[in-house]
This record gives structure tokens, C-alpha cells and sequence, in this order.
């Protein structure tokens, strides 16, 4: 997958780059350094927030801070208050998006004057200073850098403040339904409110509970939803019991007298097969096929056939279809027989097997006499 690419273009500024534009206009390379500073934490947050796999024993600890601090006697309106830092922080925030944006938009105003200056000087003398374009340019450029920058923090402090309103007094909201109701990406969401959390918006106690993908405003956080339990397969004769039922119904179902001997028959067959299952185990091997396609395949037909014959119009189709299934029951009948003597041929090879056996100990005992053959 591709990296995204980094908006902050201006947390990459070398240092050499802030130096020579401090030599060439202190102001201007003090507002450069204040810049770099801070899109370089605004990058470091949206690093931190684009991957939500978090370390566990950090959000447990978290956890049981918060469950800890349920049982003192504080108030929820003592956990809203933010701390002195968290203000500080807020205060500090705003400082700043102040002062980016007034003297960026000095800086700009006056390097695009400058720029002009030069390019009359350029025009009427031919010559030009190119000390004074340098220092020219470089105050646009960090006029508008900081202009962008201050009205960014702005859009940012807004988001923040939109993002409180929506949480209100909730104690806690799945990150996924707080984003949907601004309108932002994950990554952009997380990062906000992270810078939301820093400024104390939420309270002293909210934190991003990476288990649930929930920020907690207030106490414990939501637990995690268990895994649905797989349900218990059905134990084989519960298995057996529900196919002679099926067989059963498909039989009351069909008013036709030669179609219910021989679905009886069916049912004799397939309760013999299934009382020598249940007595050996070691049969069910033998039985895979049988269960897994013959009989819900003749409980199909059986099906099919029941509701065509109580269809009120009996066409060619239905009639047809109905023929055939009756045809079929001649073959699923041979086939339940044939399934039966199967389970018996094991039994049938012991029997011989003994039968050579005692012949052999018999004749070496002389016990046979001389006209046994």
C-alpha cells in the first residue's frame, strides 16, 4: 500500500533553512522556528493516531485508573474541570493561532510590497537588489506559510469545539459515531481528538480506549463484545430421530397409497440403519455418503412431491414430475437395502473368518472325522 503523503510540509524545514532567514530577517526566522515547531507535533499526532493498534497494557492500566477513580468522592463535575496543563495548554493553542495568523498576514501584506518595490526598481532602472528580493520573497512565503498555518489551527480549534458539543454529557461514544457526525476520516478524527483531550475539552479524565475504539469521557470503559458462541452440533441420534421425523411428515403429506408403502418402507430401512449406528459406532464411517446426499436427496423428492400433488391444477410438468419421482422411489428403496447389507459386510467377513478358523482347529484335531470336507 502506498504511504499517504504528509501535508506538513513544514515540519521538514532544516535548520540551515531557519538560520539564513533568521540572518536575513530575525522576525522572520523566529515566527519560521514557532511554525516548524508546531507542525511537527500536529504530524507526530496524526502518526500516532493513523494506526489504532495501541499497547494493551497501557489502556488497561488506563482502564483501571479510571474504574479506581469511580469510587472516590469526586464529582462528575469535578472530572469535567480540566487540569491547570490542559488549560494551559488550550490557552497556549490559541496564543498561537493568534500570532500566526496576525503577523503572517503582516508578513505577507509587507513582503508583497517589497516584492513590488523591487520589481518597479527592476522596471524603471533595469537593475535589481538581490538582497532585497531575497528578503522579499522570503517574507511572503513565511507571511503566507503562517497565515495558512494560523487559519488551519483555527479550523482545527473549531473542529475541537464541534467535537465537545456533539459528546456533551455522554460518559463515553464510539469514535466511529462521533466521526460520522462531524464528517471526518478516521485518521483526521483521532488526531483531533487527541488535540482535544490535550486542551482539556472532555475533562481531566478522558482518554481514547483502543480496545473498544471508544473515547471515555468519564469512568469505567464499555467492554469489549464477547465472541458469539458457535452453536453445539446435534448429537447423532437427535441427527437420526430429526430424519425419521422428516421421512414421517413427507409420508402424511402424500395421500397416494403406493407412494406411502413404499416411503414406509423407506422409514423401516433408514430406522434399522440408524438403531446399528447408534449400537456401532465404528458403522458411522460407512454412512457419510448416505447421509450427506442419498437420504436428503430422497427427503427433497419427497418434499417436491407433496406439494405438486396438492397443487389444485395438475398439468403435463406436474404430472410429469410426479411420475418420475414415483420411479425414483423403485431405485431409493434398492438403495436403502443395499445400504443396510453394507453395514453387515464387516460382520459377514468376522463370520468367515471363524468359521475358517474352528474348520482349521477342527481338522488338526482330528474331530472332524474322516467324510468332513
Amino acid at each position: 500500500m502506498e504511504p499517504k503523503r504528509s501535508n506538513h510540509f513544514l515540519a521538514h524545514l532544516p535548520t540551515i533553512l531557519l538560520l539564513v532567514l533568521f540572518a536575513m530577517s530575525p522576525w522572520l526566522g523566529i515566527l519560521f522556528f514557532i511554525l516548524r515547531a508546531i507542525d511537527r507535533d500536529a504530524e507526530k499526532k496524526e502518526q500516532t493516531n493513523a494506526d489504532p493498534a495501541r499497547d494493551s497494557h497501557a489502556e488497561d492500566a488506563r482502564t483501571a485508573q479510571s474504574a479506581a477513580s469511580g469510587q472516590r468522592s469526586e464529582t462528575v463535575s469535578d472530572q469535567d474541570v480540566p487540569t491547570a496543563e490542559q488549560k494551559s495548554a488550550k490557552q497556549w493553542h490559541k496564543t498561537l493561532i493568534t500570532l500566526c495568523t496576525i503577523f503572517g498576514a503582516i508578513f505577507l501584506l509587507v513582503g508583497i510590497g517589497d516584492l513590488a518595490d523591487v520589481m518597479e526598481e527592476l522596471f524603471w532602472d533595469h537593475e535589481i537588489d538581490w538582497g532585497e528580493l531575497l528578503t522579499a520573497l522570503a517574507q511572503t512565503i513565511g507571511g503566507g506559510a503562517a497565515l495558512f498555518t494560523g487559519l488551519r489551527m483555527d479550523r482545527a480549534r473549531k473542529l475541537e469545539r464541534k467535537l465537545d458539543k456533539i459528546v456533551g454529557d455522554r460518559d463515553n461514544i464510539a469514535l466511529g459515531e462521533l466521526f460520522a457526525a462531524v464528517g471526518i476520516d478516521a485518521v483526521r478524527g483521532r488526531a483531533a481528538v487527541e488535540h482535544a483531550i490535550d486542551h482539556g475539552y472532555f475533562g481531566a479524565d478522558a482518554y481514547i480506549d483502543y480496545r473498544t475504539d471508544t473515547l471515555v469521557v468519564r469512568g469505567a470503559a464499555p467492554q469489549p463484545p464477547k465472541a458469539p458462541q458457535p452453536e453445539p452440533e446435534a448429537e447423532p441420534e437427535d441427527l437420526y430421530a430429526s430424519l425419521q421425523q422428516q421421512l414421517r411428515r413427507a409420508n402424511d403429506a402424500i395421500p397416494d397409497p403406493v407412494m406411502t408403502a413404499k416411503i414406509s418402507r423407506l422409514e423401516e430401512l433408514s430406522a434399522r440403519i440408524f438403531a446399528l449406528a447408534k449400537k456401532d459406532p465404528d458403522k458411522k464411517a460407512q454412512l457419510q455418503k448416505f447421509m450427506d446426499y442419498y437420504l436428503p436427496t430422497a427427503l427433497k423428492l419427497l418434499n417436491t412431491y407433496a406439494q405438486l400433488s396438492a397443487q389444485d391444477v395438475q398439468g403435463e410438468n406436474i404430472t410429469d414430475a410426479r411420475q418420475s419421482i414415483e420411479r425414483s422411489m423403485d431405485l431409493l428403496i434398492t438403495a436403502f437395502e443395499n445400504q443396510l447389507d453394507k453395514l453387515f459386510q464387516s460382520d459377514a467377513l468376522d463370520v468367515s473368518a471363524d468359521v475358517a478358523a474352528l474348520e482349521g482347529m477342527l481338522n488338526l484335531d482330528g474331530l472332524t472325522g474322516p467324510d468332513f470336507h
